[in-house]
């Protein structure tokens, strides 16, 4: 199995789960990555972890240097997956739970690696590795995991209005800043992507109750033991 790499997100603070070295920083034709690039294993298998907003949670959405992070990780990885926070656009969702989505939206920031050449690519979200990763959620009892989810992926750094969230609510299931864009350069240069998300909170206007970033980061650590047990079912399937 070759090694795979993880974007770590908001909820990814306690990494008891993980044997991590000291970190290596890098730099790339689009700058430095969000963190340095650390090594290290999960279920016994090697992965190669960047923090996606930083290794003190400081770079806010709207400043994450995607490119950067895809390119470097691109270097030893042909495989990638996200690990991510997104909102709920329906209240018959659980929050908080876990998702698998099946495809995304994101006509707002669309990033590629080829500003100067011409090339279209048609986004897609790999099959293989959601079909590995919903494999393992057969085994998960103790919170929600969905696997047929649309995210639609809007720029912040703010959340959205309470008429944005009625507009995007006929594109999908969550929302979220920075899925799309991982996914989409993962793309362009044949690194195959899937994304674990913890849906945190119901999106402004959803449900009564007013989104707090607190309550986001408080749901967040609540899906962290059923993401590692995703992941770890993962690696102990995936050759």
């Amino acid at each position: 199995m070759t090694t795979v790499g993880i974007i770590g997100g908001t909820a990814f603070k306690n990494l008891d789960n993980l044997e991590l070295e000291k970190g290596k920083k890098s730099h790339t034709p689009w700058g430095s990555p969000s963190s340095p690039i650390f090594t290290g294993t999960l279920a016994g298998k090697e992965i190669e972890l960047i923090f996606r907003h930083g290794e003190n949670h400081d770079i806010p959405p709207h400043r994450v240097n995607t490119q950067a992070n895809i390119y470097a990780l691109q270097r030893d990885v042909d495989t990638i997956i996200g690990v991510s926070s997104a909102g709920a656009l329906h209240k018959n969702m659980d929050v908080p739970s876990i998702s698998i989505p099946q495809d995304y939206v994101n006509f707002w920031k669309v990033e590629t690696f080829y500003d100067q050449t011409i090339k279209h690519i048609t986004p897609e979200i790999s099959s293989a590795i959601r079909n590995e990763i919903i494999e393992g959620a057969k085994d998960i009892k103790d919170i929600e995991v969905r696997t047929e989810d649309i995210y639609v992926q809007t720029v912040g750094p703010r959340l959205e209005t309470k008429a944005e969230v009625r507009i995007i609510q006929s594109y999908g299931d969550l929302v979220g800043m920075t899925m799309g864009t991982e996914a989409t350069l993962c793309k362009e240069i044949d690194v195959d992507y899937a994304s674990l998300v913890s849906v945190d909170n119901y999106a402004n206007g959803v449900v009564k109750k007013v989104v707090r970033y607190e309550d986001i980061i408080e749901n967040a650590s609540k899906s962290l033991d059923a993401i590692f047990k995703l992941l770890e079912k993962f690696f102990n399937n995936w050759s």
